[in-house]
């Protein structure tokens, strides 16, 4: 009879709403699952895998000596040209980050002399309120800044190269030299031992053109000298393909930093702290 015959599969009401209702909940568990692994992954890569990514910022006033704690064989005329940097390096990245060093390049616009400084020590306070050899400071050395970490000091840097390739000359054979001008022009300089006077009366010695060179500075304190400055970080080649793929490089910083008017020779007592002109990151 009509009555007892089997419906077809899917025909009731009732198991039609059944299969809606579960493939309803796998279509959701399949989203939950996906976006579970997702955010797994992204947990992951967060906390372990992502490439370390190192900001650096200057973070306070710039300050500009000369040391002369040196002896005269390696010492220039004037002593060691040095800028303490107060330096911030953030590692926004979950991998630690080698930094091997610092790189400071600077030039001054004026006299288009332009120089390479190297991070060479790190200082405290106590290196500010002392003054000469006395002021205490730590060689430097290659930092590891932590993933989601910040370190943070005072570098000192000192030069390693002259776009002249003079200044740096030791002080002895400077010294020497002088003492060949006043031999070589003892009659002009008539028993003075001043240098300065044989350049009034002959201004025009070749001479004095390679001394000039010998004695150039980057920064002087006559006349709010500037200087423009790169400062870079130095770190590890990178060691496979994710840190090739992944690595960011780290962006320098840019600044042009100006002398106060101060008198001669200040800089030589004590330190001096420089006005930022113009500062970009």
């Amino acid at each position: 009879m009509r009555l007892f015959r089997r419906r077809a599969a899917g025909t009731d009401a009732n198991e039609i709403a059944s299969h809606a209702v579960l493939n309803a909940h796998g279509s959701v568990t399949a989203v939950v699952s996906l976006l579970a692994l997702a955010f797994s992954g992204f947990s992951l890569w967060e906390t372990s895998l992502k490439q370390a990514d190192l900001s650096v910022y200057v973070t306070g006033v710039v300050s500009y000596g000369r040391d002369t704690s040196d002896d005269i064989n390696v010492q220039p005329a004037g002593g060691f040209e040095v800028f303490a940097v107060p330096v911030t390096i953030a590692n926004g990245g979950a991998r630690d980050a080698a930094i091997l060093s610092l790189q400071l390049d600077v030039k001054n616009p004026k006299s288009g002399l332009s120089a390479r400084f190297e991070g060479n020590y790190t200082v405290d306070a106590a290196y500010f309120v002392a003054a000469g050899s006395k002021r205490p400071k730590t060689p430097f050395s290659a930092l590891v800044v932590a993933g989601r970490s910040a370190w943070t000091g005072t570098i000192l840097f000192y030069p390693v190269s002259y776009s002249n390739g003079k200044a740096l000359t030791p002080l002895i054979k400077i010294i020497n030299f002088n003492d060949g001008l006043r031999k070589k022009y003892a009659e002009e300089m008539a028993g003075s031992s001043s240098i300065s006077v044989l350049r009034e009366k002959r201004p025009d010695l070749p001479e004095f053109a390679e001394l000039d060179a010998i004695q150039a500075r980057v920064l002087n304190e006559n006349g709010n000298d500037k200087a423009d400055m790169a400062l870079q970080l130095i770190t590890p080649a990178p060691g496979g393909w994710l840190d090739r793929a992944f690595g960011t490089p780290v962006k320098p910083i840019a600044l042009t930093l100006e002398m106060p008017a101060v008198n001669s020779g200040t800089v030589d007592a004590r330190l001096v702290r420089l006005r930022t002109v113009v500062a970009g990151y």
